[in-house]
């Protein structure tokens, strides 16, 4: 079986980024459909929902209260014209035999100047010019199918979603409320003010993470603010589980490298603790010298004498390795194993928790 059903993919993916997936590619050649095409169209996706928000953000704000127009000169011309310039190709694509795949390059061109626009250091941003810039875009998404509502730009909110209702929004922020003036109680009983700011700043992150993604909410932490957008509530917990299940992946494959090390080090302090008089006392032999290098096999037969030189280095290797050991494990090398034999079954716990 080399091919996938649509309703097959639905299962993994959205409808969006399929369709985006379909719009990165040309219409009358061979469609590549794997993890990477897939994971193309999602990035793209999310491009333009963090233009979409940025751009609702200021849109939010009373911009029109404000000096309205270009403020930052050549800057926002640049702008300006770099957004003609956008929709002359995109239409010009469209022409060509629907070039969608340029056509939408096009597009994410325009965002990726948008983006660099509003890094300007003390950027006074044209908010005109920038909704202007993400009601075109979402024109055009419309058009191909990859939005749909009435929205002057943007995905939109996906509807009510689950945590819908004022009870939801206030039963999020009695709890967010209690749990800071809990830490804040408890760092004043016990005088751990640093314990107090680690355990607000874990709550704040949270409601950010965990509470308000149920609610349809999206917050983004930024150096000049924090950003808030409504989505889909079932879109933002589809995110949400997608990020921790590669989280997971990432932590599980950290904690197989710290095991397979540990493990190396285990089996290094061990081989460390035999003494070098006793490195050869094997069955293989049955007599020795007094530093403990082999004279004579089981068999009876004298061992030769290339053997023995081998044997002799390896007794001077093993003094310098059990020294050093000694050393390091400050004559307690029992303890330096069993310290390590903790940390190897330590490992494998959270192993095995992980994999639950």
């Amino acid at each position: 079986k080399n091919f996938v059903t649509i309703r097959q993919s639905l299962e993994h993916n959205t409808a969006r980024q399929l369709r985006i997936m379909f719009l990165l590619q040309a219409w009358d050649q061979p469609m590549n459909y794997s993890d990477q095409t897939v994971e193309d169209a999602r990035s793209k996706e999310n491009t333009f929902k963090s233009f979409f928000r940025a751009v609702q953000a200021l849109v939010r704000d009373d911009y029109l209260s404000q000096e309205v127009g270009w403020r930052m000169g050549d800057v926002d011309h640049k702008l300006a014209e770099a957004y003609l310039a956008a929709r002359q190709s995109v239409h010009e694509n469209l022409l060509d035999n629907f070039n969608t795949k340029d056509a939408m390059g096009a597009l994410l061109k325009i965002i990726n100047e948008a983006n660099a626009y509003l890094r300007t250091p003390n950027a006074q941003p044209s908010t005109l010019l920038l909704r202007a810039i993400a009601t075109y875009i979402t024109e055009i998404l419309k058009v191909f199918g990859v939005i749909d509502g009435a929205d002057d730009f943007g995905f939109g909110s996906g509807g009510d979603g689950a945590g819908s209702g004022s009870e939801s929004y206030i039963g999020a922020m009695v709890s967010f409320r209690e749990n800071v003036r809990n830490a804040a109680l408890a760092a004043a009983k016990g005088g751990d003010t640093e314990a107090a700011i680690q355990a607000i700043l874990k709550t704040c992150d949270g409601l950010r993470d965990d509470v308000l993604p149920g609610l349809g909410i999206r917050l983004e932490d930024r150096p000049e603010g924090t950003l808030w957008n409504l989505e889909d509530p079932a879109v933002m917990l589809k995110e949400m589980a997608e990020k921790a299940a590669k989280d997971k992946e990432v932590q599980i494959g950290k904690l197989e490298k710290q095991l397979v090390a540990r493990t190396k080090e285990f089996e290094k302090v061990k081989n460390s603790m035999v003494l070098p008089k006793d490195l050869f006392r094997t069955e293989e032999f049955k007599e020795w010298d007094e530093t403990g290098v082999p004279t004579t096999m089981a068999n009876g037969d004298p061992v030769s004498g290339g053997q023995l030189k081998k044997k002799k280095k390896a007794i001077v290797k093993q003094e310098k390795t059990y020294k050093d050991l000694m050393e390091k494990s400050g004559n307690n090398p029992q303890g330096l194993l069993d310290s390590t034999q903790k940390e190897v079954d330590s490992i494998k716990r959270k192993l095995d928790s992980l994999s639950l």
